[in-house]
């Protein structure tokens, strides 16, 4: 919210690039919350999807 300047709902928007006052940010997890999921299965999809993420932010870099 501090960053976007508006309420954001992270499961919907996350992966995607938004304009944050005339910058891009990407929305997506906290890494720490990873280490909080309980099953190894929900832990490694959860991990799989903020490499994902990371991967979106690496490619917007390259993009400039």
């Amino acid at each position: 919210r501090a960053v976007l300047g508006r309420t954001v709902a992270i499961g919907a928007e996350r992966g995607r690039v938004q304009p944050a006052r005339g910058r891009r940010a990407l929305v997506t997890v906290h890494p720490s919350s990873i280490l909080r999921v309980r099953e190894d299965a929900e832990r490694s999809s959860a991990l799989d999807a903020l490499v994902g993420d990371l991967r979106v932010a690496a490619e917007t870099l390259r993009e400039g």
